[in-house]
């Protein structure tokens, strides 16, 4: 019980603690790539929030000033809930759900309408998408899985999603590496003797994406 109590308290500790702190980097990435110029294409389209602001993120995703914001605050809420078990696991539900609704709304929005006031596109739907479900996946894991059955999983998973993050750099890196991201983040949180080639995993993914929409853009070849 004394074991435990020290578990919960340590900050980061849980694989679900790490889960939710690795997307508060990222929406932090994000909220502060937002504000950026390069990382920022269109940079002086940006506005407040509205159908017209031009600017997009990493030239793909259309975003306002509004959207960093909203990126920045998850990203803070993620490291602050973070440091308990019972706080990441909130995160991701109650994160999950917000994307969820935030796809469906963009989903039944006319791009070009007045109530697509944050705004949000097509290639925002799909990233809307897979981060809920994803967070609500990560919700759903079980604090612990039996060792023989946990390791082949996560070693499954994360040779999967490094399979999949290097096959997205040459072929629709939007399409296919956040699914590989998936699969490595749900590898992490089971981890077991593969957790190093899970994080490992990770970060192939991200290093791909960046890599990936960096050369289709280059090439003028589909994203999507």
């Amino acid at each position: 019980m004394e074991a435990e109590a020290r578990l919960q308290e340590a900050r980061y500790s849980a694989p679900i603690q790490q889960i939710a702190l690795l997307l508060g980097l990222v929406f932090l990435a994000m909220g502060i790539g937002g504000f950026i110029p390069g990382i920022t294409t269109n940079y002086d389209d940006l506005s407040f929030a509205g159908h017209g602001s031009g600017a997009k993120l990493l030239d793909v995703f259309q975003i306002s000033v509004l959207q960093n914001i909203v990126h920045l605050l998850f990203g803070v809420a993620a490291l602050a809930l973070a440091r308990t078990r019972n706080g990441a696991r909130a995160f991701l539900l109650g994160g999950g759900l917000i994307y969820v609704v935030l796809f469906l709304y963009g989903a039944f929005t006319s791009q070009g309408s007045g109530a697509n006031f944050i705004p949000l596109d097509r290639n925002d739907d799909i990233l809307h998408l897979v981060l809920g479900l994803g967070m609500i996946a990560f919700w759903l894991l079980p604090e612990s899985v039996p060792a023989g059955s946990s390791d082949t999983l996560a070693g499954f998973l994360a040779a999967a999603g490094i399979f999949v993050s290097l096959t997205g750099v040459a072929y629709r890196p939007l399409r296919l590496i956040p699914l590989a991201l998936v699969l490595s983040l749900l590898a992490v949180a089971i981890g077991g003797r593969n957790a190093r080639l899970a994080t490992a995993a990770v970060f192939i993914g991200a290093a791909s994406f960046a890599v990936g929409l960096a050369i289709a853009v280059i090439t003028s070849h589909p994203l999507w």
